[in-house]
């Protein structure tokens, strides 16, 4: 654990998450505002929270409301909700459906990385564009890109934005499926102008990263146009796209599924059962990131053509 002072208000709670499958660590963010703190996402279970718990105690502000804020739906951002029964847990409108519905199957197949006990809790209060709290000068704002329920918290008194996982370091990792609305998402980021962009797994960065990430999104975007990957030399950022690719494919399919199946559709079922058309045990699911990179678009494409056959 190494935690680490931002601007005036801000501190950065940096986790080593170990064999995580998502490789690195993890950071979630305190803002001390003058009546309130903003902790932007809980890691991954109850236990992760007591560091955080233990800063607030140590540092005389537990007579400071706390507000949780998380900036998207992703399992390791929001675990840890369940460490807070009677604070207000704030998440863009999308955040809160998409994690009512496909929190309990990630809980499920990953339930091996959660730290301390996990009881899933969902945000208690939504926003659509904007949430301001005006005088602590903080605003929550709606960013769609890394997922279309992502949101960013900007500090505008410490000039600091935490963007959670929405610029990273190479790459950008792409888990919607607009790409022209993740380059406006950071485009935005970079009009804040802020002195600290602080992200939930590159911890702080500066604006020539963010600018790296626009690069590369449009390369993606410029490679689906022309149906032309020969512009991507290097091996690692060809298989990002295959991964980018595949995502996008598969939350189009996974749209025309619910539709078909309307209020019969379930998330574990539809996983379980799509997955399982390749070959691939639910309990192997743990590797789904890997299954979505190394997969073919057209075998992909194919075995959900052949799911919604069974329901038409």
């Amino acid at each position: 654990m190494n935690i680490v002072r931002v601007g005036k208000r801000g501190v950065l709670f940096n986790y080593e998450d170990g064999d995580c499958p998502i490789g690195g660590g993890t950071s979630v963010y305190l803002i001390n505002t003058n009546n309130k703190l903003f902790l932007c996402d809980t890691h991954m279970g109850y236990k992760s929270m007591d560091v955080v718990k233990e800063y607030i105690k140590e540092n005389n502000l537990s007579n400071k409301e706390l507000i949780i804020f998380n900036s998207h739906s992703d399992w390791d951002h929001i675990w840890g909700n369940c460490a807070f029964e009677k604070e207000t847990i704030i998440g863009h409108e999308k955040c809160r459906k998409i994690m009512q519905e496909s929190a309990g199957y990630t809980l499920d197949i990953l339930s091996k990385y959660k730290n301390g006990a996990v009881e899933l809790r969902y945000p208690n209060v939504t926003f659509d564009n904007k949430l301001i709290f005006k005088d602590e000068g903080i605003e929550l704002i709606y960013a769609p890109g890394h997922t279309e329920c992502s949101a960013i918290c900007y500090d505008k008194i410490d000039s600091a934005v935490f963007v959670g996982d929405l610029v990273e370091d190479p790459y950008p990792i792409l888990n919607y499926g607009d790409w022209d609305v993740y380059v406006k998402t950071l485009e935005y980021i970079k009009s804040l102008d802020a002195n600290f962009i602080v992200t939930a797994h590159s911890e702080i960065v500066n604006e020539s990263l963010v600018d790296e990430n626009i690069k590369c999104i449009r390369k993606f975007i410029r490679c689906y146009g022309l149906n032309d990957t020969t512009m991507l030399s290097d091996k690692e950022i060809l298989s990002s796209y295959n991964r980018s690719l595949n995502v996008k494919l598969i939350l189009e399919y996974e749209e025309v599924i619910k539709k078909v199946l309307g209020d019969k559709f379930d998330y574990i079922s539809y996983k379980r059962g799509f997955w399982s058309s390749l070959d691939v045990n639910y309990e192997d699911l743990k590797k789904e990131y890997m299954y979505k990179q190394d997969i073919k678009k057209e075998d992909l494409k194919q075995a959900f053509e052949n799911y919604i056959k069974k329901f038409t």
